[in-house]
């Protein structure tokens, strides 16, 4: 399988999930306002929602099109692929401390953040917030590695297809 057709697959499997967070971060914002500690997050987070959304415009014209594209597009891909990659690695590095937490370690957490929850629901019990704690660890370590592996292809088509970008005007 080639690069480009790799890139294609991640890109597709990559926009849904860049689409889902737009909401959640537009409910980050909100949450921001009040609490502008929620701001960092909420920025490392727009930062992949527009890498994604900008390498699949740079695939659907540039690629697929052959269609000049402005230098900004190129830039906007770099500088938010510098941000994307920092939260993959944030994602891929919590994915990895939860799968090797020991049972113990976990259902401690688990019994710990249930405490601090007094409203949760009574069928929320330990067993189920260890399943969903697991299961978005699995998930986060599959975005992780799709958007590590589709920033380092997108690097490598940005230098071999230098030519359909416009230079940059001085």
């Amino acid at each position: 399988m080639n690069q480009i057709t790799l890139f294609r697959i991640l890109s597709f499997i990559l926009l849904p999930i860049a689409l889902f967070f737009i909401v959640m971060d537009f409910i980050a914002i909100i949450m921001a306002l009040g609490n502008p500690s929620l701001l960092f997050p909420v920025f490392l987070l727009t930062g992949m929602i527009i890498y994604v959304l900008s390498s699949f415009y740079f695939l659907l014209m540039g690629l697929n099109r052959k269609q000049v594209l402005g230098a900004s597009v190129k830039d906007w891909i770099k500088v938010n692929a510098y941000v994307t990659l920092f939260l993959g690695f944030q994602f891929m590095l919590i994915s990895v401390s939860i799968f090797y937490m020991g049972s113990a370690s976990l259902q401690e957490f688990a019994d710990k953040a249930l405490a601090a929850q007094p409203n949760m629901p009574s069928q929320m019990n330990s067993g189920l917030f260890l399943k969903m704690l697991k299961g978005m660890a699995y998930f986060f370590f599959f975005l992780s590695l799709s958007l590590l592996v589709h920033i380092s292809i997108c690097f490598k088509l940005l230098k071999e297809y230098a030519h359909l970008f416009l230079p940059k005007e001085a």
